[in-house]
């Protein structure tokens, strides 16, 4: 449940660019947040112990990785993933012999079964820490959180600021492709996004091959690889991010109260990173699927109550 620190910051149906920039004001206005240290935890967890601090009650962690977030005693956390540990382990060699994966008390494919498993508000909370990223259809599974969320239920969403990452030289993620993948009812990440991120990446990660060598006729098994390995389909930095959650309000009626924020770079995170804590409001409704036009990215978003 929301602790009484919830900031004052509603994305109620309709909202419009004032609510957007009240939403990016706060994410700036974060960064100088005091947090009470922990000298037996590294620095770099500070931010991750005051969201888990909100915390309590019955939830999930989705694509938990090897290092799970971080929860208070009060709060009952199962995992869903798609890999046991060992296969997770084999796909991750370079983390070492002990990475240390949590086995899954719920195995799924997050982009084929999403959180079908778990029952409408269901759960206290769920946490998606660098997860949107690696998903074929983001805002499908930002449907499935919401839905399977309790009033006042929370979601703990971390993403990783493309700026700072081996994404650095890869373009945003439009609004409009991320909508068209949600019409579409995309399951799959497919051949095109993979490309996408070997190229996007080579200079980054210290690939050295000629951009002319990457053919995916020649890369079958490359593709395939890093398809299971769950790559960064999308990218974004906080500001374009911020686009999807106005677009969930008006759009497909999914009411968020934002909790509390961690900027990007900010004290006491991995420093390459940004992300919110945002509690679900209202009760089950029916998502509300329209087609529309969507402007050129570079002239703005068309959302109910202004332009971006």
């Amino acid at each position: 449940m929301a602790s009484s620190s919830t900031v004052n910051v509603g994305l109620g149906a309709p909202i419009g660019p004032t609510a957007l920039e009240e939403l990016r004001r706060n994410m700036e206005g974060a960064s100088g947040v005091e947090m009470e240290q922990d000298s037996a935890l590294p620095i770099s967890l500070a931010v991750r112990r005051r969201f888990g601090s909100h915390l309590s009650g019955v939830g999930v962690e989705i694509g938990p990785g090897h290092v799970p977030f971080p929860v208070p005693p009060e709060a009952a956390v199962r995992y869903i993933d798609r890999w046991e540990p060992g296969v997770n382990e084999s796909l991750f060699p370079e983390l070492g012999e002990a990475p240390g994966f949590p086995k899954p008390d719920i195995v799924a494919h997050l982009d084929q079964d999403r959180l079908s498993s778990l029952a409408d508000e269901s759960q206290d909370f769920v946490i998606a820490s660098h997860v949107l990223e690696h998903l074929a259809n983001p805002i499908a599974m930002l449907v499935e959180i919401h839905r399977v969320l309790r009033n006042a239920g929370l979601l703990v969403l971390l993403l990783p600021d493309r700026h700072k990452t081996f994404d650095r030289e890869r373009e945003p993620t439009p609004l409009s492709h991320l909508v068209e993948e949600f019409e579409s009812n995309v399951r799959e990440v497919d051949d095109a996004h993979i490309m996408d991120f070997l190229i996007g990446t080579r200079g980054p990660l210290g690939d050295t091959r000629d951009v002319a060598l990457f053919v995916p006729e020649l890369m079958v098994d490359e593709i395939e690889r890093n398809r299971r390995r769950s790559v960064h389909v999308h990218v974004w930095d906080a500001a374009e991010f911020s686009e999807v959650m106005v677009y969930l309000a008006n759009e497909l009626g999914l009411r968020w109260d934002l909790v509390d924020t961690m900027p990007p770079g900010a004290e006491g995170s991995h420093g390459d990173e940004f992300g919110w804590v945002f509690s679900r409001v209202g009760g089950s409704m029916r998502i509300r699927r329209r087609r529309f036009r969507w402007p050129d990215r570079h002239q703005g978003s068309h959302v109910k109550g202004g332009t971006l």
